[in-house]
């Protein structure tokens, strides 16, 4: 994995307050996937709900593999698509896991 860039620093230290609960949109380049990853492995714990909404089947293969390099908890990134049931989706969330919705 490579180490962050101080931009990308100075975007994770702008965005990421744990006094607050706030929602973060970002656009593809300049290192999107190493700021996503490093900002849900901060938050990766089984008191927070992680969702990535509308990212592509490569973009959550190369997430997720990423996520595993840094070291997340298991299972990682869980998939929730329109195929999956109603009661895996209350258990995804009751787990307070990383999701990517599409």
């Amino acid at each position: 994995m490579a180490t962050l860039l101080s931009f990308h620093k100075s975007i994770l230290q702008r965005i990421f307050d744990p006094a607050t609960s706030d929602l973060l949109i970002l656009a593809r380049g300049l290192g999107l996937r190493r700021i996503l990853c490093t900002l849900m492995k901060i938050c990766d714990s089984p008191q927070n709900l992680v969702l990535l909404v509308n990212a592509s089947q490569e973009e959550e293969f190369a997430i997720g593999e990423e996520l595993g390099l840094m070291g997340c908890r298991k299972p990682g990134l869980r998939i929730v698509g329109y195929e999956t049931n109603n009661k895996d989706r209350w258990v995804y969330i009751y787990a307070s896991l990383m999701l990517n919705i599409f």
